[in-house]
């Protein structure tokens, strides 16, 4: 009897260090997701539009594309990055921009119409390979094989439509955002489509909701936040069946203040950037907001990210000349936030690796 408990107790401590040995070899533990994260810019002085990178979670940053022909006289207007290789970047004269090489060097991608005038304002990318863009004159840009074919959807359906924002839930359920522009009055606009941009429906929020323009677009699981003008946002818990008009009471600049950019860590919890040096966070999915003192009152904040619940980078924008441009850190959930460097340039989006 002893003998066996011998044996059995030898058996399994071979099995299990054979486990062990397997499980380090074929599965090993995911390394921690990596700390990179990427900024885009309008053209500065050098006549090259703007992407900084920093590789230690916006600790030190270093200038990318300058001197770079796919960057000349293009201002970057939204930037995302899909790991810490494979970036890409949408700017102004349609153009689309790409990295494999985390930034060493950027190349342009052909964008489905020849239009030169046209901004590209947003992108958004799921599932690693299906790309959206929206911008000016309706456009609406779609890939499903990482950009190496795209479909530009019917102009008639967006027409005198400003598109300022995009974000892709599913490949299939895609919202853009923005403004319809007629005689020089803006009335706000929400596009959504269900089958990968087949058809399209508009979403009409009520009491004339739609009256303020919307700037963005973003979304976690089955709640969807668009947002706009004058603190005002509409919020959806339910994937997009029902929706309630909202706003902020954040003052800037002699009226409600801008939603510049908004993002969420999960369903309860977003982070907002707003004029007059505003970020907001709300951990109730809206019911109640925080004001966070970024000592910046004099600025645009237009563009928040965040890689976790507690550390967030926010970049900024002087509200008057010179307009140097501001990058915020927060590492304790925004309860400091820190100006970590400035730069004679109009930042305008910041990204962390979006896994």
């Amino acid at each position: 009897m002893i003998r066996f408990r011998f044996l059995f107790s030898v058996v399994m401590i071979m099995m299990a260090i054979v486990f062990n040995f397997c499980k380090t070899e074929d599965n090993p533990v995911p390394s921690e997701r990596k700390k990179c994260a990427w900024i885009s810019g309008r053209i500065d002085s050098t006549g090259y539009g703007m992407i900084l990178y920093s590789a230690d979670g916006g600790e030190n940053w270093v200038r990318q594309g300058q001197d770079n022909p796919s960057l000349l006289d293009v201002h970057v207007l939204d930037i995302w990055a899909v790991d810490d290789q494979t970036v890409w970047a949408v700017g102004s004269k349609n153009v689309i921009l790409k990295t494999i090489d985390g930034g060493k060097t950027w190349m342009q991608v052909q964008a489905p119409a020849n239009n030169p005038d046209t901004e590209l304002n947003s992108i958004c990318i799921v599932n690693r390979t299906n790309i959206w863009i929206s911008g000016s004159f309706g456009t609406v840009y779609r890939s499903i094989d990482s950009g190496n074919t795209w479909t530009m959807f019917d102009p008639t359906f967006f027409h005198t439509k400003f598109m300022g924002g995009v974000w892709s839930i599913t490949p299939q359920k895609v919202y853009v955002v923005g403004a319809i522009i007629d005689n020089g009055f803006e009335r706000g606009f929400i596009g959504c489509t269900s089958d990968g941009g087949a058809t399209w429906d508009t979403i009409s929020p009520a009491d004339d909701y739609n009256r303020h323009q919307w700037i963005g677009v973003t979304a976690s699981q089955n709640t969807i936040v668009v947002y706009g003008v004058k603190s005002h946002y509409v919020a959806s818990t339910d994937g997009g069946t029902t929706w309630k008009n909202d706003s902020l009471s954040a003052v800037g600049f002699g009226m409600n203040a801008d939603i510049n950019d908004l993002i969420m860590i999960n369903p309860q919890t977003w982070w907002g950037a707003l004029d007059a040096g505003h970020i907001y966070l709300t951990n109730d999915t809206g019911s109640s907001w925080i004001s966070q003192e970024t000592n910046q009152g004099s600025t645009y904040m237009f563009g928040i990210d965040a890689w976790d619940s507690q550390f967030a980078l926010a970049i900024a924008k002087g509200s008057t000349w010179p307009q140097y441009g501001r990058i915020m850190k927060t590492v304790d959930g925004g309860t400091n936030w820190e100006l970590k460097q400035s730069y004679n340039a109009y930042l305008t989006k910041v990204t962390f690796i979006k896994q």
